[in-house]
């Protein structure tokens, strides 16, 4: 009872100084407020830098954003990352890239950006003695990670959470087609890709494959292997996540063909469009507790007296 009436005793002698403190308190915690919205305001312009360099095909200043020690979520570096700015500004030479922040958090010297990003591109194929334009849609969910370096804000990694990209030439850039896979999979767990394509149109054959890639540096393709799309547009197959602790892409392949009558009564198939959605399925590593569990020796617990 007499540490109850001196703790209330203490309480009321430090009320009267803590609501003079009030007014203190409040323009500390704006001015507090107003630091981290500077700070924020910092990492949104080091994010849309990206956007000004990509914009100018800049590569140097787009690396210039990034620390020496950049190593993201596919395991890729700095190195690397060059390397495959170069391979698709010379496959996509007009390229054009959109970057949506959604938000800022800010950790000491620390920040996390979660970004929306947009990428559209037109390409040209040539099939048998005929060219087929057509485009490129990408579209990803990204959590950069950055680090303050003096007065710049520097990535040091970055993870994609999910992904798709469309390439599509001919009669495919015209037809609805969906690849859906799970974004996230246990290693060694099996999943299912389902492909929805819309190609019921008079005359229209479609053909299509779906295969698995592990996201690596170089990328090895997967095996095509197509089949004639059913009635309902449908086509499913049955994977299973790898164990080396890869991401993965799902690469669906489609492929319309048209019948032609040639000159000589000959009915010939002709490509008339062809196209590819990739997906992204990031695989969460295989843990294995038993050891923890050998090596989980019990401890008495010491009595309380």
């Amino acid at each position: 009872m007499k540490k109850i009436i001196i703790t209330i005793l203490i309480a009321l002698m430090i009320t009267p100084v803590a609501f003079a403190g009030d007014k203190n308190f409040k323009k500390i915690e704006k001015q507090q407020s107003m630091a981290i919205k500077n700070l924020e305001n910092e990492v949104k312009d080091a994010i849309k830098m990206q956007s000004t360099y990509t914009e100018k095909y800049d590569k140097e200043g787009l690396l210039s954003l990034y620390s020496d020690k950049y190593y993201n979520a596919d395991g890729f570096d700095k190195t690397i990352f060059a390397d495959l700015i170069d391979k698709t500004w010379k496959l996509y030479p007009d390229i054009k890239y959109k970057t949506v922040i959604q938000k800022v958090d800010i950790i000491g010297q620390t920040a996390i950006a979660y970004v929306k990003e947009y990428a559209s591109a037109t390409a040209v194929e040539k099939v048998e003695d005929n060219e087929i334009k057509g485009s490129l849609r990408s579209e990803s969910n990204c959590i950069y990670y950055l680090e303050k370096a003096g007065n710049k804000w520097l990535i040091t990694s970055d993870i994609i959470t999910n992904e798709k990209t469309t390439l599509s030439y001919g009669e495919a850039d015209k037809i609805d087609i969906k690849l859906t896979v799970p974004q996230v999979m246990n290693a060694g767990k099996e999943y299912t890709a389902t492909l929805h394509v819309n190609a019921n149109k008079p005359g229209m054959v479609a053909i299509a494959s779906i295969g698995q890639e592990s996201i690596t540096y170089p990328q090895i393709n997967a095996e095509e292997v197509f089949r004639k799309l059913p009635k309902d547009g449908v086509l499913e197959r049955v994977f299973r996540a790898n164990t080396d602790n890869f991401n993965e892409y799902t690469v669906a392949s489609i492929g319309i063909t048209r019948a032609n009558v040639a000159k000589d009564n000959e009915i010939k198939l002709m490509v008339t469009g062809f196209g590819y959605v990739i997906t992204r399925t990031n695989i969460i590593p295989q843990k294995d507790f038993s050891k923890v569990k050998q090596n989980d020796t019990k401890k008495a617990i010491p009595k309380l007296l």
